[in-house]
């Protein structure tokens, strides 16, 4: 349903606590998000700024006091609290838009609006080489600056988002699913269950969640179009699902990217991980380490190897596994053996890339 847009105008208004006025206004995806250019307000308001309204249907309307997990009032402060969490602590290096002000009873938050932004999923398509490294590059920056700035601060989010919504719960992932996927491959080779392989699984489910040592802010939603490149970096937009978490998983990982598909080579991968590395050292120090770092790596790779598939139905399906998925079977096996670690993980991708080949 559309809110007419003097209530908009009266919502920042009482927000902000200065009458404020817009000269025009338009709407884009999906009517969701109206582009308005300021006529009156603060002197600090941008020309031009975006209200974000939260998502309803006839069936589901809005409602504040929904905010379980899921629902449109959960993703509305769990946008609210990250733009305004990560606005505080990214300070003049801002990889957000700065947030204006919000109204809970309405449903809408104001942000400033990036002018002169391309979207990742359009550079990737369209442009040229050089114009996707230095995308790349500048996505490693902004990604381990959010992962950096935001290690051990994990008090300081949840007494933001709470402030918003005292019935905030995190949403919680068991990761049963992965284990299950896992447990088919090891099916379509024929390997035997053994105490060895479930030690391996206990371990990897383990740490996925409780996250240490990589707990950070998380974007989740990463998506290329959630991704966007103006002239000093790259702005994130869109923490409908953000929260704290593995944060390995939203980093850019690898030749064979998890989970966002780009093309590398090893040159560009390195110079890649490196600006990654260096922006999550400034808060946490492991990064450095490689002992520590490329074991969190392998659990992310493995993670998004399982979540990605498509998993065969029985081994002579096996032709049916995706060349892209085989190098990922490799790359994770090849990983595992270099730093000697989930051996068992390890053989059992190296088999399905094996089979895969031979079929």
């Amino acid at each position: 349903m559309d809110v007419p847009l003097s209530l908009i105008e009266e919502s920042l208004s009482n927000a902000l606590e200065y009458e404020t006025r817009f000269a025009k206004c338009t709407k884009f995806k999906k009517n969701r998000i109206l582009r308005c250019w300021v006529a009156d307000g603060p002197s600090y308001l941008p020309e031009v700024l975006l209200v974000k309204m939260a998502r309803q249907t006839k069936r589901e309307p809005y409602n504040r006091q929904r905010d379980c997990i899921g629902s449109s009032a959960w993703k509305l402060f769990n946008e609210w609290a990250a733009l305004q969490f990560l606005g505080k602590i990214n300070g003049d290096k801002m990889i957000t838009p700065k947030f204006i002000a919000g109204d809970a009873t309405q449903g809408l938050i104001a942000f400033e609006y990036v002018s002169k932004a391309r979207s990742f999923r359009d550079i990737l398509r369209k442009s040229n080489a050089a114009e996707r490294a230095h995308a790349l590059l500048a996505h490693a920056q902004a990604m381990g600056r959010m992962h950096g700035s935001t290690y051990g601060r994990k008090n300081e989010w949840l007494s933001l988002r709470t402030s918003l919504s005292t019935h905030y719960q995190a949403e919680t992932d068991s990761f049963d699913g992965i284990l299950r996927t896992f447990r088919r491959f090891a099916t379509l080779v024929g390997q035997p269950e053994s105490i060895a392989v479930e030690s391996e699984l206990s371990e990897l489910q383990e740490i996925l969640s409780n996250a240490e040592p990589f707990s950070a802010f998380r974007h989740v939603d990463i998506a290329p179009q959630n991704y966007l490149l103006v002239d000093d970096g790259v702005k994130l937009v869109d923490f409908e699902y953000s929260s704290y978490g593995y944060s390995l998983l939203d980093a850019p990982l690898g030749p064979f990217p998890f989970p966002v598909r780009w093309e590398c080579d090893e040159v560009l991968t390195q110079e890649i991980e490196g600006i990654y590395r260096t922006e999550l050292s400034s808060g946490f120090r492991g990064a450095l380490d490689d002992a520590i770092y490329y074991k969190g790596l392998l659990i992310a790779w493995i993670y998004w190897l399982l979540r990605l598939g498509p998993i065969p139905r029985t081994r002579e399906d096996m032709t049916e596994v995706s060349d892209e998925l085989a190098r990922r079977c490799k790359a994770v096996a090849r990983l595992s053996r270099e730093i000697e670690y989930l051996p068992q993980i390890g053989r059992t991708f190296e088999q399905v890339a094996t089979v895969h080949e031979n079929h």
